[in-house]
């Protein structure tokens, strides 16, 4: 597998240092991005969100150090420069002595890979409720960091309940996000509601395109969300990858026939024209 790793192309499957803090301790961030014809989806959004939590962990090391030209050549490299494929960003703290404490002065470990994405299967994600839950004045809810336990057990836990995906909520017991994805729920007078950051939803790219482009095509907002609303309504999931996708509670027969809903429709095809015109802008870039 040919991979990028702190400036060059590489293939050796030893390459990170047995003392890096990401492997050790999961103290880094990462981005997941969907490639189109080798073509980064909402690249700036990615980016933007990547300093962000770079500048939180107070990690020393910029977006852009991941060039677009970069991008292109691991693509061809991989042999995903046509189709769909997805783009791996990961940075971490580097490597450093044992022990929590970050050192003085660290040198960042700068990863991407590009692997063949196989698209999401037809028809809507059968969610359970999970016991894992997410704390909204974490950073790990705030932004993507490397350690991402609970929502690997939440993931698990679905599996096992031959379910798709979990929801997960917060300490307060409020609806918050799927274990890799946003969430959204389709009311009865047509409006579209998200829960807020606050409450410990990620801030997704794709959320993030729906609340603040879609905001003049369709009546969306933040807002706490008990378990109780996902009950009977349409629901969608969102992530980079699987884009909007339609969603329910396991045996909730009243929400799989609601899932029809028109609204999502033309909110899917909206957001379908949204990504490839980024995709077609982008493109010209390069």
């Amino acid at each position: 597998m040919t991979f990028w790793l702190n400036g060059g192309f590489r293939e050796d499957a030893d390459a990170i240092n047995i003392a890096d803090r990401g492997l050790l301790l999961g103290d880094g961030v990462f981005e997941t991005v969907l490639l189109a014809d080798g073509v980064p989806a909402f690249w700036n959004a990615h980016m933007a969100r990547l300093e962000g939590a770079l500048n939180a962990l107070s990690i020393p090391a910029r977006p852009d150090n991941f060039a677009l030209e970069t991008v292109k050549e691991l693509a061809a490299r991989c042999g995903v420069s046509t189709g769909a494929a997805v783009l791996r960003v990961t940075v971490t703290r580097g490597v450093g002595a044992r022990g929590l404490a970050p050192m003085p002065a660290p040198a960042p470990t700068l990863l991407m890979t590009a692997q063949p994405y196989a698209p999401f299967p037809d028809g809507p994600s059968k969610l359970i409720v999970s016991h894992y839950r997410r704390s909204s004045s974490s950073l790990s809810s705030t932004y993507k960091v490397t350690n991402y336990v609970d929502n690997i057990m939440a993931r698990h836990e679905a599996g096992q309940a031959g379910a798709d995906d979990a929801v997960m909520l917060n300490e307060h017991g409020r609806v918050v996000c799927a274990s890799a994805a946003n969430i959204f729920v389709l009311n009865d007078d047509g409006s579209i509601v998200t829960p807020p950051v606050a409450d410990g939803a990620l801030p997704g790219v794709v959320r993030k395109v729906l609340l603040e482009q879609g905001a003049g095509e369709f009546s969306i907002r933040e807002d706490a969300l008990d378990p109780s609303a996902l009950h009977g309504k349409p629901v969608f999931l969102t992530n980079s990858l699987m884009g909007v996708r339609p969603a329910h509670l396991d045996g909730d027969v009243t929400a799989q026939r609601a899932g029809d809903s028109g609204l999502l429709s033309v909110l899917q095809a909206w957001y379908k024209e949204t990504l490839e015109q980024d995709i077609e802008e982008r493109a010209r870039l390069f």
